[in-house]
Order: structure tokens, then C-alpha cells, then sequence
């Protein structure tokens, strides 16, 4: 008898999901058809999917139907990462009631849980032959919203941070914002790496769904787009052991990079708002980074280009809008996007 086949596998990572109400069954089809082909689809939502809890006292607290979680199903969504800066949004009863949704629908979900060791568990998914562990961590920590050894919340990756002021420029433009300075905690980087490192012997491939960034209206118009902080720690998940890190929060999409031939895709932008009317400011261009992994050596990054509608549901763009937005951040870490069929290749400029 000949040995099963292994690979390759294709994985399917979308940007940001927000639902405040269930979606409708054309909303469903659409999302189904941009997910079709791929072996598993990873979507990070954005939502609490529970009517327990009390909300946090913070800028903005989601929820949608419980229900909703069977919509996701349906659109075909195989895991959710859930270590994001809404999962807490209604304290602990609704993460883990939202969880419990989840697992009564078949989705599975990471980066959250009861404690620490919960929250920071991958999820092994078997697809094509292959066993690819996937990770969800979060640098977007609101408070209380960190697991903690014996407590529930997200798998933490804590940023440090620092005020710069120039004492030159402030008397000529007073009130100028001081540039923000921002470093990885390196006890909880440790973590992290000890986490893949202990996976990366049994499984086929390994991948990383990091929360972090600033969205623009958060972000001063005179500082860069990725902080400080996020290119060293993309690269050194790629060093311990992940063959690919995939980014999301800031809601617009940002530049990928492939790293010793492995992609850092620094965000994917927005995937599904169902109240977009209400964020103007938020990009509507999306793609879905379909991730094919060989049995050896590095992976393939293909990139398909959506727009959200005014309904925030994607549709396949044939302008390839995210394609132009993605070329001059991808470009200066020498990426470039040519053409085969309906997608584009992600590769290194010769």
C-alpha cells in the first residue's frame, strides 16, 4: 500500500470580523464562495458572540448574537483566533460563554481560555495529511484583559513603551505629540517562543496570528505606519520556529514581508463590518492571504483581492485596489505581487 499523500495544504487567513447582528444568507453565500479551496479558514473576530457579562469600561465594547457563531460555521470559518482587544469586552463570562458558542458550532478557536496556559494552547489542524499548529496572541491588551495563570482572559504578548520629546521642536511647535517609542516584553516573548518550541517537533508547520499595530486614527500623521516593535518581533516568531505571521487590528491593510522565505503579513485589513457606515475611516480594501504549505521548504503566499460593499460584505475586486495599496509597504521590504490567475503571488523582487 503507498504511503498517504502529504500536502500541500492551503490556509486561509481573512482579516478583521465585526458583527454586531446575524448575517443574512446572501451575506453567507458571498463569504462561503472567497473562502471555497482552502483546506481550513482562520478568521479573527472581533465580537464578543454571548449576551453574558457587564461591559468593560473602555472605547468601544462588541457584541452579536450567540447564534452568530453558527453563521461563521456556515461561512465555512474553521478557527477563530479570539487574543484580540475585544474577547474581554464583557469581562470573562462573555469570552468563555463565547467560546462554548463556538465549540457548540464546530468552530474552533485560540487564544483565549480559563487561565494562561488555556489562552496560549494552539490549535492543531489537520489539513491535507498535514498537522499545522496555530497560535493567537495579542499586544492590544485592554485592562484586565490578560490571562493570567489561574485567571481567564488572552494570551498575552505585552508591549513596553516610552516618550521621546524633542526639547527642539516643542517651544517652535507647542503641543507637538512625542514620538512613541515601543519594545516587546521579553519575559512574555520567552513564553511564547517556549510555547512554539515545544509544538514545532510534532506538527508539520507552524503559524502565528498576532493583534498589534495602531489604527490611524490612533496613530499621528507624522509617525510610521508599523511601530517599532513589530518588525523585530514578526522576525523572531519566525525564528523560533513559525512558518508564517499573520497581523490584524489596525483595520487597513499594511505591507508583507517574507522573512527568511516566510511571510510576516503585517495586517490584513477588514474582512466583514456589518456597521462600516459607522467607521468611516476604516479601509474597505481586503484580501484573503491563502497560505499553501509544502511538505518541505517554504511556503506560498498567494493574495486574492476583496472589497467590502457598502454592507461591509467582501466581494472579489477585479480593480485589485488592495493589490496598489499593498505594493509600496511590501515594496520597501523588497515584496512584489505578480500576477497567476484570479491571484497574486507574493515574492521576493529579483
Amino acid at each position: 500500500m503507498s504511503a498517504p499523500s502529504v500536502g500541500p495544504a492551503t490556509l486561509a487567513f481573512v482579516g478583521d470580523f465585526m458583527l454586531e447582528r446575524r448575517p443574512d444568507g446572501e451575506a453567507i453565500d458571498a463569504v462561503r464562495e472567497l473562502l471555497a479551496g482552502a483546506d481550513a479558514a482562520i478568521a479573527n473576530v472581533d465580537t464578543v458572540l454571548s449576551g453574558l457579562g457587564t461591559p468593560v469600561p473602555k472605547w468601544a465594547n462588541l457584541h452579536a448574537p450567540r447564534a452568530a457563531a453558527m453563521d461563521l460555521a456556515a461561512m465555512g470559518v474553521t478557527l477563530v483566533t479570539m487574543a484580540n482587544n475585544h474577547a474581554m469586552d464583557f469581562r470573562a463570562a462573555g469570552m468563555l460563554d463565547t467560546c462554548r458558542a463556538y465549540d457548540e458550532a464546530g468552530v474552533r478557536h485560540a487564544g483565549a481560555g480559563e487561565n494562561l496556559a488555556a489562552a496560549l494552547a494552539p490549535v492543531r489542524l489537520p489539513v491535507a495529511g498535514m498537522d499545522v499548529a496555530v497560535f493567537s496572541v495579542a499586544c492590544t491588551l485592554p485592562p484586565e484583559s490578560a490571562a493570567g495563570p489561574d485567571s481567564p482572559g488572552i494570551a498575552p504578548l505585552r508591549v513596553r513603551y516610552a516618550f521621546q520629546v524633542d526639547e527642539s521642536l516643542m517651544p517652535e511647535q507647542p503641543g507637538t505629540v512625542p514620538e512613541v517609542r515601543t519594545w516587546v516584553d521579553e519575559g512574555d516573548l520567552a513564553r511564547v517562543r517556549q510555547a512554539i518550541d515545544a509544538v514545532r517537533p510534532e506538527v508539520d508547520a507552524v503559524v502565528v496570528v498576532v493583534h498589534w499595530g495602531v489604527p490611524a486614527p490612533w496613530r499621528a500623521p507624522a509617525h510610521p505606519v508599523l511601530q517599532d516593535y513589530q518588525q523585530p518581533l514578526g522576525r523572531a516568531l519566525i525564528e523560533a520556529g513559525a512558518d508564517a505571521v499573520i497581523g490584524n487590528h489596525a483595520h487597513e491593510l499594511h505591507g508583507i514581508e517574507l522573512y527568511h522565505d516566510r511571510p510576516i503579513a503585517y495586517c490584513l485589513g477588514n474582512f466583514y463590518i456589518d456597521t462600516i457606515a459607522k467607521y468611516p475611516w476604516m479601509g474597505r480594501a481586503s484580501v484573503v492571504l491563502r497560505l499553501v504549505l509544502q511538505a518541505e521548504g517554504p511556503p506560498q503566499v498567494e493574495i486574492v483581492p476583496e472589497l467590502l460593499d457598502e454592507d461591509g460584505v467582501p466581494r472579489r475586486d477585479p480593480a485589485a485596489t488592495a493589490i496598489a495599496l499593498l505594493h509600496e509597504p511590501s515594496g520597501g521590504f523588497g515584496v512584489t505581487f505578480p500576477p497567476t490567475g484570479t491571484a497574486y503571488i507574493a515574492r521576493r523582487r529579483s
